[in-house]
């Protein structure tokens, strides 16, 4: 939403102006924007949790458990053996697992926004038939999209 908007100077004919003035182009072009987007964050938290993963030696069963410690105590850290099999004992910070675990939720929401908006992108309508008042005909235009402020914001109007 763009600061005038957000003045009281801003009547509320001129918001719904706003909000019903976006074609299926724009509407279309801004999801399309949002999905990518969304798919950089995604692939940006990925690489962050390999590199966490790689510089404290944690493989998928090591996650795992490491999680299920974290759960369990209220602990700084967690520790555990490291993988080569030797009698070494790697020391994991609680922190570390924690943003492990809300970087992974993060990636699932993200995920789900991304289905979500993908489904809008494949149901938006290419046209919207009428008809003619005078003659009856079926006709077609392109439709104009309703959106509410939240919706605008989310999409970078």
């Amino acid at each position: 939403m763009r600061a005038f908007e957000r003045s009281p100077v801003a009547t509320r004919a001129h918001r719904e102006f706003v909000r019903s003035s976006h074609c299926r182009t724009e509407l279309r072009e801004a999801l399309q924007k949002k999905v990518r987007e969304l798919v950089a964050r995604v692939e940006e938290r990925e690489g962050r949790l390999k590199r966490i993963r790689e510089e404290y030696q944690i493989n998928a069963e090591r996650l795992a458990a490491l999680v299920i410690q974290y759960q369990n105590r209220d602990s700084n850290f967690v520790s555990y053996q490291s993988q080569n099999g030797a009698s070494q004992t790697s020391i994991v910070p609680a922190g570390v697992i924690a943003n492990l675990i809300s970087e992974s939720e993060m990636i699932d929401s993200e995920r789900g926004q991304i289905r979500k908006v993908e489904l809008v992108l494949r149901n938006l309508p290419d046209a919207d038939l009428y008809h003619e008042p005078r003659t009856g005909a079926v006709r077609s235009r392109q439709p104009l999209h309703q959106l509410t402020d939240d919706e605008l914001e989310y999409l970078g109007f």
